[in-house]
């Protein structure tokens, strides 16, 4: 092979070589780190401040509007609470008066999760902002049917919780991790049956890791919000004269 020739298959080659590799497109970039912190904090514009000062004190009256006065101080506890027990009746008593079932079976009871109360509610007057704190998710209240053999797996996951979930119309006793004297309405459950649990659409969803509740017979959304359900259940009994309050009656409970 001559030198010429052996270039030009040299250069061909080469040639193939580089167009089959992926090209490389080499970028700058800059930037500045901006520290926000209570010495370097932006200056107000005063435009700005004026613009939103309206907004900002008609939100902070509302937050601090007085719903309800409570008679006693509420938290979350375990295996049940005073706070767990007034979250979960108010929202299975309001759900029941809302829905409109096509089957004519009213809703079974009330299944909530424990991480979803966020904060206690005092003694004394209870404003909209601390409902706000309490529950700041804005989660929808759906009905969801479920089958026999899913609503046991709810038993089960209660009964394997570590902590008390906010349950309304049933009684459940716990022994080695396993529910006992199962209660629903008053009656011992029936694994024949399906049951209707109101519940959040986080929960619904599979939240908390609640995966009986996923594919279940039937999803049917209220259209209410779990917190303005909270709100209108104060409201209601203010406006009536009365205080909230709350009661343990022993609905989850260890079993020696």
């Amino acid at each position: 092979m001559n030198r010429n020739l052996l270039l030009s298959f040299l250069f061909i080659l080469f040639s193939g070589f580089w167009s089959c590799a992926p090209s490389l497109d080499h970028r700058v970039v800059e930037g500045e780190l901006i520290r926000l912190d209570s010495i370097n904090a932006p200056v107000k514009d005063s435009a700005t401040e004026a613009a939103i000062a309206p907004y900002r004190e008609q939100l902070q009256a509302e937050m601090e509007e007085v719903l309800a006065y409570s008679e006693q101080p509420m938290r979350r506890d375990s295996p049940e609470g005073l706070l767990n027990n007034f979250v979960a009746d108010l929202v299975l008593d309001i759900a029941r008066e809302l829905y409109t079932p096509e089957d004519d079976k009213p809703i079974d009871f009330c299944l909530l999760n424990y991480g979803g109360l966020r904060t206690s509610i005092p003694e004394g007057p209870v404003t909209r902002g601390r409902i706000f704190e309490l529950m700041p998710f804005e989660n929808e209240i759906v009905v969801i049917t479920l089958s026999p053999e899913k609503t046991m797996k709810l038993f089960q996951y209660l009964a394997e919780s570590e902590v008390g979930m906010p349950v309304s119309g049933i009684t459940l006793g716990i022994k080695d991790n396993q529910p006992e004297n199962i209660q629903i309405q008053g009656e011992s459950f029936d694994p024949d049956r399906s049951y209707k649990v109101v519940t959040s659409d986080y929960l619904a969803g599979g939240g908390d890791r609640m995966d009986f509740f996923l594919q279940p017979q039937k999803s049917e959304l209220i259209g209410l919000k779990i917190r303005e359900a909270i709100i209108m259940h104060l409201k209601k009994q203010h406006e009536k004269g009365k205080k909230i309050t709350s009661q343990l009656d022993g609905r989850i409970y260890y079993k020696d």
